[in-house]
C-alpha cells in the first residue's frame, strides 16, 4: 500500500515537472514585455493614465479595505506638470453586502502611479 501511494506521488510530480518545462519552453509562462518611457518622453495620452490610476486604486481598495470596486467615476483629471497627471475619483466598493463610497486621489508619474484611497465620512452627501 505505501509502495503504491510512493509510486503514484512520484508519477504526478514527473507528469508535473513535464508539463512546467513544457510550458516554459513554449513560452506560455513568460511575462510579457515591460513598457517603459524614456525619462523625457511625453507622459502617455490621459486616458492611458486614468486607466492606470482606476486599475491601482482598485488593487489598493482590495489590498486595504477587503473590498471590490467595480463602479467607478472620475471627479478630476488634471496635469500637474509635464511629467505628472493627477486624477481624482470615486468607487463605490462592496464588502460583505454593503456598499461604500472610497475617494481616491492618484499622481502619476513617470515613475508610476500612487494613490492614496479612503471611505468617505458617514454623513457627507
Amino acid at each position: 500500500m505505501q509502495r503504491t501511494g510512493l509510486v503514484l506521488a512520484c508519477v504526478l510530480l514527473a507528469v508535473t515537472i513535464g508539463v512546467g518545462l513544457r510550458m516554459a519552453r513554449d513560452g506560455r509562462m513568460a511575462l510579457p514585455p515591460a513598457v517603459t518611457l524614456p525619462p523625457d518622453a511625453p507622459l502617455p495620452e490621459p486616458k492611458a493614465v486614468t486607466r492606470a490610476c482606476v486599475a491601482h486604486a482598485r488593487w489598493n481598495l482590495a489590498k486595504l479595505y477587503g473590498a471590490e470596486g467595480p463602479s467607478n467615476r472620475f471627479v478630476s483629471v488634471t496635469p500637474v506638470t509635464a511629467q505628472i497627471w493627477k486624477v481624482r475619483g470615486e468607487l463605490l466598493g462592496l464588502k460583505n453586502g454593503r456598499v461604500t463610497l472610497y475617494l481616491y486621489e492618484c499622481l502619476n508619474g513617470p515613475g508610476g502611479p500612487g494613490v492614496n484611497i479612503h471611505p468617505r465620512p458617514s454623513g457627507t452627501p
